[in-house]
């Protein structure tokens, strides 16, 4: 799985969740009110064994509402859509969901580990070895 595939895993969450609140990447700078921004903050990348691999995708969710309105007051619903997304063959479970602020603006921080295995290269594999023994002679 990549970036664009969990992004649009996650895109669907929130939309089953919140059906009437559009998601933006945060770089688009939209004003509409209610509505759901996204970034990619970070994405590591480390070798847990020679073929297997471990991505972990850090998103930051920000719930801009209504105008009167308050952003804490979607933390349990953007917690539940948020810690498993997707279904069979790309569920993903959160391994971090935290909620805080950066300047006063409320925000939701999701890491998203993805285990992935590298098939063996092709390559020369070696033949079979055949050993003969002789019986030796002792004098």
């Amino acid at each position: 799985m990549n970036a664009q595939q969990l992004v649009a895993l996650v895109q669907t969450s929130l939309a089953t969740r919140f059906p009437d609140v559009p998601f933006y990447r945060a770089e688009q700078k939209e004003s509409e009110q209610p509505r759901l921004e996204y970034r990619l903050v970070a994405v590591d990348f480390t070798r847990e064994r020679s073929d297997r691999f471990v991505r972990v995708y850090t998103l930051e969710i920000r719930y801009v509402p209504l105008h009167n309105r308050y952003a804490d007051e979607q933390i349990e619903g953007l917690f539940e859509a948020l810690e498993t997304i997707g279904s069979g063959e790309t569920l993903c479970r959160a391994s971090e969901l935290r909620w805080d602020t950066d300047d006063g603006v409320p925000r939701m921080r999701i890491a998203y580990p993805v285990r992935t295995v590298q098939p063996a290269a092709p390559g020369v594999r070696m033949g079979t070895m055949d050993q003969h023994l002789h019986a030796s002679s002792v004098r």
